[in-house]
This record gives structure tokens, sequence and C-alpha cells, in this order.
């Protein structure tokens, strides 16, 4: 009897892990592109089915790293940075995730986020279908689509839908 009682926790176990394994994976934070909302060795739960909004924070593949950035621009969508300002399709949007970042770097004189328009980065007015515009939150210090370019819907593995560890740092997104 305790073997069939062991044996059929192990089975649930099993098909449980592969069921959450079609839904959901973890994945560990690398770098500083992303402080300070999320740092460097820190493990995120990512969603593997989900919409993509602006300010989602996703995982993708970029050659055989995965990175962790911001959405910021969607398909259709003109944006351009002012000021550190965000403007899409010429609306300003606030950025409140990075509010406190953008005030200390201005009352030092500089900007946080480098003027720049879609125009400069692919030459073009608009993000094209299945292609987004991500940004770290790190903005002076990350590696974005500002230097390599757009990201295509197919690279994009998952949605960050929660910081796991450390535990103290736990938090839903």
């Amino acid at each position: 009897m305790l073997k069939e009682i062991f044996g059929a926790i192990l089975l649930a176990a099993v098909l449980a892990s592969l069921i959450a394994s079609a839904f959901v994976s973890l994945k560990e934070v690398q770098g500083y592109g992303m402080s300070p909302t999320l740092r460097n060795d820190e493990l995120v739960l990512l969603q593997k089915n989900f919409d993509i909004k602006r300010f989602d924070i996703v995982a993708f593949k970029r050659g055989e790293a995965i990175q962790v950035r911001r959405v910021i621009g969607l398909p259709g969508e003109k944006i351009t940075y002012r000021e550190d300002t965000l403007y899409v399709n010429d609306q300003a949007i606030d950025e409140k995730f990075i509010v406190s970042e953008i005030n200390e770097s201005q009352s030092n004189g500089h900007q946080f986020t480098e003027d720049f328009s879609l125009m400069e980065i692919i030459s073009q007015q608009a993000v094209p279908m299945d292609q987004y515009l991500l940004l770290g939150d790190n903005r002076p210090y990350a590696t974005d689509s500002r230097y390599y370019g757009l990201i295509n819907t197919e690279q994009i593995i998952g949605k960050v839908t929660a910081r796991l560890l450390p535990l103290e740092t736990l938090e839903l997104f």
C-alpha cells in the first residue's frame, strides 16, 4: 500500500511539473539593465501564454542569451523620446516606474533617457507588425532596442509576472 501511495504521489508530481512547464517557467535575471526593478541574479516567474501590453516586462531570446526588458513600443506606434519624456503617437506617456531615477538624473543636470526617435533606430516611422521596442529600466547603462533594434514576437519567450527570489523581495508584476 505504501508503495502505491508513493507511486501515485510521484506520478502526480511528474504530471504537475509537465503541465506547469507548458504555462510557466523560471528565469534568472542576468545583468543590471532592469535595475532597480529587477537586479542581477534575481529569479523571476515567466508566463508563457500572454498578451503583450505597454510596460510589461518580458524575457526574450537574442542569439543564445535570454534578456529581460520592458515593452515600450507596440506594433503600429510611433515612438520618440525628448527631454526624458516618452511620446507615443505624439502623446506624452508617464513612466511611473522610473520617476525617481528621472528626477535624480535631472537634478544632477543630466537626462536619464537619451533623446531618440524610432526613425533613428530602424529608419521607419512606426513599429512594424509583430515587433516591439524594448528598453531597460536602467536607461543610462542598459543595452536594449536602442542598440540592437526591435524584437520580433517569436523571440519573446515569456512575460515576467513575479519576482520569486530572493524571498524578501517577492513581488507580483
